[in-house]
Order: C-alpha cells, then sequence, then structure tokens
C-alpha cells in the first residue's frame, strides 16, 4: 500500500479563525444546531437513534456535519447532540458485526457512518471505535462475495474504502487490504469511467424517447420518477447511475484510492483528465459540473445539487492529500468559496436543491432541470427531496479540517488558505500555529509562530496557479525563495513570535465558457452582477421559513472587455480593512468590481430563467452603464457567465 503525499491532521487540530470561525458559529446557530428539532427525519425517531423514523442516509448525512462542527467550536451542546448519534451507533452492533438500524441492511448509509466514527475517533481517541471498525469490516469480508450491491452501495463505495484503508493504517491488519481489493473488484470501476467518459452531452439525450414515451404513458419527463423505479434492472439502471451527478463527484476520488491500494501511478492522469472532461461537457464558471439530478450539459441556467458542491469538496480534498497536485487545491478553493455559500441564505438556515450560476429568480416554477421538482431553486427546509437538507452540513467543517497537512519530510503543508489555528504535534513536540488572513477577500495572509520551544519545520506553502507574482517575508525581511512543485519551502528553526508574510499579487482575469460566454475572476472568487433581491416568504404559516427570491434588476447585460488587456476593462475596489460578520451578505461585501456594460435586448427570461446565452462577441445596441460585480457566493440572485462585447480600439 501507498503512503498519501500528505499526511491528514485529526479533526481538532486545526481550527476556524477570523471570519471562517464565525462562519462556522452562524452554521451552528442556523441549521445544523437546530436541524433535530425541526425537521423529523432526524429527530428522536430517527432509525439511527433506535426508533420507528427515517433509517436510511439522512442521519448519517446529518452527523458527517455535526460532528466535525461541533468538535471544531469545541461547542457542549452540539457535543451531547453528536455523541448521542455515535452512542448509539457503537451500541447497535451485534454479534456478527453488523450495526445500524435492524429494518434497513443497505451498506451505502453505513458508509456515511464510517466516516462520521472516523472523524469522532480522531478527535475522541475512543479506543471502542477501532474494535467496532475491525468487526465490522470482518462482517462485511464474510458477506461481500455472496451479495449483490444495489445501485448506491455500487456507485458509492469509494466511501466504504476510505476508511478501510484509513483503518488500516491504524492496525496494520491484512484482512482489510483483501476487503478493500473485494470493494474495488465488485463495485463500480470510476478509472474506466473517466478514461472512457461518453456523456458528452446533456443525459437527457441519451434516453429513448420511444419506449421513455411509453413508459410513462405520455408524461415525459413529469413521469421520470415513475419510469425510474420501472427500470430499475434494465439498461436505463446504467444511465441512472452513470450521470447521477452525485455518483459522479463521489467517484472522482477513486483513482486516489485505487492508486494508494495499487500504486497505479496512472491514476492520477485518469483523474486530472477526467475532471477536465466532466468541466469541458458539464462544467460552469464556479468550478462545479450541472447536475439537476444528472449530468446536464455547460448551460449556465441548468442547476447544480448542493449535495454535489459539498461531496465534491470531499474528493478534492482527498485528490490533493494523496497526490499532491496544486490543480485540485485551486479548484477546491474555488468551490468552496463561490459555489458553496452562494446557494445557502446568509443565516444558514435555509438551501437550494439545485443552484444555477445565472440565476435570475428563486421560486417554484418550471425550469428546464432534468427531473428535478419546480421547487428545486427555492431556498427552504426541503427543496425538491431531502438529502441535501441532511447532507449539507459537512462542506465548512471538513474544509476547515484539510487547511493544513503533515509532509513527509516532518514539515506542515499550507495548501488551502483560509483564518485557522493549528496545534499539532511535530518529533513530539507541541507546535503552535496561526494563519491570520482574510483570503480570499485579501491576498495577504501571516502564519504566526506560537509556540514556546524552538522547532525546526520545513513549512511548505503553496502557490495558487492564478497567482502573477509572490512576495514573501520572514520577520520582515524580504525572502528570495525559488517556487517548486508549485511551493515555496521555508526550512528554519521557529522561534515563538517568527512571523511569515505571504502576499499572492492577482489580476482580475476572465475566463470562456458556453457559447463563448465570459466570466470573471480574482484570486480564487468568482465575481456576478449584483442584483437587488426581494426575499418572500412562501410558508407563513409553516414552522420553518421557505423563500423565494425575485428582482426587479435589469440582469441581460453585455460586458465590455478588452481582450488583450482584460485587468484594464475593470475596476477592482477593495470596501473594507476587515471582511464582515458575514462576508457572503451582498449588501456587507468586502471586496467588489465595477464594469462597463450594455443591455442585450434580445436575451430574455425563458422557462422561468435566463434564456439561452448569445453567442459572443454581441453588438449590443444601446447606452453604456456602469454595473457591479460581487463575489458570487454574496449573490443569491446573478449573472456569472456573461456576453461580451469588444472595447473598440482608437480610430475604430
Amino acid at each position: 500500500m501507498i503512503d498519501t503525499k500528505f499526511k491528514e491532521l485529526p479533526l481538532g487540530e486545526v481550527k476556524p479563525a477570523g471570519w471562517l470561525e464565525r462562519q462556522l458559529r452562524i452554521q451552528a446557530k442556523g441549521l445544523t444546531g437546530r436541524l433535530e428539532e425541526v425537521w423529523k427525519d432526524v429527530g428522536p425517531d430517527s432509525g439511527w437513534l433506535g426508533g420507528s423514523g427515517e433509517n436510511w442516509e439522512r442521519g448519517p448525512y446529518y452527523c458527517d456535519g455535526l460532528i466535525p462542527l461541533a468538535y471544531l467550536l469545541e461547542d457542549a451542546g452540539l457535543k451531547i447532540k453528536a455523541e448521542k448519534w455515535i452512542t448509539w451507533a457503537l451500541e447497535s452492533q451485534n454479534e456478527e458485526g453488523f450495526f445500524g438500524p435492524r429494518d434497513n441492511d443497505d451498506w451505502w448509509p453505513r458508509m456515511v457512518m464510517l466516516k462520521v466514527i472516523k472523524n469522532y475517533f480522531e478527535y475522541t481517541k475512543d479506543q471502542r471505535v477501532v474494535s467496532f471498525l475491525t468487526r465490522y469490516f470482518k462482517y462485511q469480508l464474510r458477506n461481500i462475495d455472496s451479495r449483490e450491491f444495489a445501485i448506491w452501495e455500487n456507485t458509492r463505495s469509494a466511501e466504504n474504502i476510505y476508511v478501510i484503508l484509513w483503518l488500516h493504517g491504524i492496525t496494520g491488519d491484512d484482512f482489510l487490504l483483501d476487503l478493500a481489493k473485494r470493494f474495488f473488484e465488485k463495485s463500480m470501476n470510476w478509472s474506466d469511467y473517466f478514461e472512457e467518459f461518453k456523456y458528452t452531452r446533456p443525459t437527457g439525450e441519451y434516453l429513448d424517447w420511444e419506449e421513455f414515451m411509453k413508459a410513462t404513458s405520455g408524461k415525459g419527463l413529469e413521469g421520470l420518477y415513475e419510469y425510474e423505479e420501472k427500470k430499475n434492472s434494465s439498461i436505463y439502471s446504467k444511465l441512472f447511475q452513470e450521470t447521477h451527478v452525485v455518483n459522479v463527484v463521489m467517484g472522482i476520488k477513486y483513482p486516489a484510492l485505487r492508486y494508494l491500494l495499487y500504486g497505479d501511478e496512472n491514476q492520477l492522469r485518469i483523474v486530472k483528465e477526467g475532471i477536465e472532461k466532466l468541466t469541458t461537457y458539464h462544467g460552469t464558471s464556479n468550478g462545479m459540473i450541472t447536475g439537476d439530478e444528472h449530468l446536464n450539459g455547460n448551460d449556465p441556467s441548468q442547476g447544480t445539487e448542493l449535495c454535489a458542491v459539498v461531496e465534491y469538496m470531499f474528493s478534492l480534498e482527498m485528490l490533493f492529500r494523496v497526490f499532491n497536485d496544486i490543480e485540485f487545491a485551486d479548484i477546491l478553493e474555488k468551490i468552496a468559496y463561490n459555489a458553496l455559500p452562494a446557494t445557502i441564505d446568509k443565516e444558514l438556515l435555509t438551501h437550494q436543491y439545485d443552484q444555477q450560476a445565472n440565476q435570475i429568480m428563486c421560486s417554484h416554477a418550471k425550469r428546464n432541470w432534468y427531473n428535478n421538482l419546480d421547487d428545486s431553486n427555492v431556498f427552504g427546509l426541503e427543496p425538491n427531496f431531502g438529502c441535501c437538507t441532511a447532507n449539507m452540513h459537512q462542506g465548512w467543517p471538513k474544509f476547515v479540517k484539510n487547511l493544513c497537512y503533515k509532509s513527509s519530510d516532518g514539515g506542515l503543508v499550507f495548501g488551502v488558505y483560509g483564518p485557522c489555528n493549528i496545534e499539532t504535534s511535530i518529533s513530539g513536540q507541541t507546535l503552535l500555529i496561526r494563519e491570520v488572513t482574510d483570503y480570499p477577500f485579501d491576498d495577504k495572509i501571516e502564519i504566526i509562530f506560537d509556540s514556546d520551544i524552538d522547532l525546526e519545520v520545513p513549512l511548505h506553502l503553496r502557490v495558487p496557479g492564478w497567482a502573477t507574482r509572490t512576495e514573501v517575508k520572514l520577520n520582515g525581511s524580504r525572502l528570495d525563495l525559488e517556487v517548486f512543485g508549485g511551493y515555496l519551502t521555508i526550512r528554519r528553526s521557529w522561534s515563538k513570535g517568527d512571523l511569515v508574510e505571504l502576499v499572492f499579487q492577482s489580476r482580475v482575469r476572465t475566463s470562456k465558457w458556453f457559447r463563448n460566454s465570459l466570466s470573471v475572476e480574482k484570486g480564487p472568487l468568482l465575481f456576478a452582477l449584483r442584483l437587488d433581491e426581494k426575499w418572500n416568504t412562501t410558508n407563513k404559516d409553516g414552522e420553518f421559513p421557505e423563500y423565494e427570491v425575485y428582482t426587479t434588476s435589469p440582469w441581460n447585460y453585455a460586458l465590455k472587455v478588452d481582450l488583450k488587456n482584460p485587468e484594464k476593462s475593470f475596476s477592482f475596489v477593495k470596501q473594507t480593512q476587515k471582511s464582515s460578520e458575514q462576508p457572503f451578505d451582498q449588501n456587507r461585501v468586502p471586496v467588489l468590481i465595477e464594469a462597463d456594460a450594455i443591455k442585450v435586448e434580445e436575451w430574455s427570461m425563458e422557462r422561468n430563467s435566463a434564456g439561452p446565452l448569445p453567442e459572443s462577441p454581441v453588438k449590443p445596441d444601446g447606452p453604456l452603464e456602469k454595473v457591479c460585480l460581487i463575489p458570487y457566493g454574496a449573490a443569491r440572485l446573478r449573472i456569472a457567465q456573461f456576453p461580451y462585447f469588444e472595447a473598440k480600439k482608437e480610430g475604430d
């Protein structure tokens, strides 16, 4: 078995600080802290607490975010909630090693609970966990050959393999490697899927429409759920499994696990090319791929499920740790600082099932989803389906956990940036470090050493792919360091009070997307057109708010751009010296960009979304206006992929 390039720090050794800590505290006060009281699926009657209620994935999904949030914040109330779930799971194990609700023997929700229990062990060192997992994995090894995998067990077995390999790192038990190999042999091979990727069009174009219409009694997409049930064991089941967006982003971690077990160096190439293919055919500028349940092309009016956002983040965290390729860190930051906050309201109480890169209205209405329901992009407790209600909570806490790693040379790796405090052990000595920054809203990062004793520790600092220039100072003196493998490395003995100052200079830049549309970026932030938002409560008699969001602002703009020097087309404005309590509030954003634009009158709303993008460059006929672009994560209504027209040259 191969070692990962970087070693994950146990839960609790990296804790949030600054605006990231405030974000997690808003989450604790918001839906994560209140979910058990307002949603029966994770309430006292949950099957994962011994009740007769929901007994499948929702309890484990919820715990996958609750446990790291509780311990990162050291929140006594959340810890009590978390430990209740853990205690029941551990005590539910029978003599065979099986655990969980007795009336549901599906391995899939248990795969999620394995990850939960792993994180719990990292923080508490509860020794019951090692024997518990050992017994369960022995149970799996005895039964895996005779078991017929259901859809989710087949497509999501990487989650199970991940914990098997983690436990092997603790116990060294050879049977665990045998079990991991059996999972690889029995379940879907995502490496082959990415190498031979064939879904280059929206999933709907692969349906047999004549058979489909007959099977749905002429209902078409309205009858798709019924059709899926009827076709569960047919060829359509393969299409369902291979295009389901959450399956796909979970599968992205599969090549990393295959590399760890078999040492196949080709797996890095396979997963990088796979991500490139997904982005080419289904990507949008927020870093995500579309999937309003299934892969649906790269039109920015298509939806992306929130479950896919947090699961893609988790897969990227693993890819970066295993392979040490900074491309994964660049993508991870883009998703975390854009797609994640954009699909949850600023109080972290309500969420969407689907977000759109170009989103001009959130309402109960028909849109060009593959098969999601009319409420999929409203902000509520349980829009469309409850999986995201349960699963959304892992995004921020797991991101914080992955802000720092240990390197094979006994050093620390800062591969993803954000304000945090680190307390870990190096060579038997306690190392205390603070990362002080308003990143991604500011390019400056300070790393401060707080240990009372001197320690010699290599420090590896990732240089983001977008950085145009990097400045490094040590205790006020500039360092002349070469970038090697995407990193700056400082090797020295560190003393209390030592200060490393990093500045990653970045320019406003543009990127090209669907129909040659243009997006505006700076650092890891994507910027989107600011639209006034009117939030209307649609369930005034309900126990929990649900909102439709509307705007009266014009949205159909084309940006004026000098393609040879796009930075000159925009004015970057830093509004505050420090980020606000909630930087993803459109009225309190710390940074913005001003641009020139002209309305494109023929670009109009179609099927309750921004209509088809005009192919760029366009030739709009109208007055030039100033428009404001704000961080995508703060814009719940927005245009993020614009048509553009070229700035006229002198003499034209």
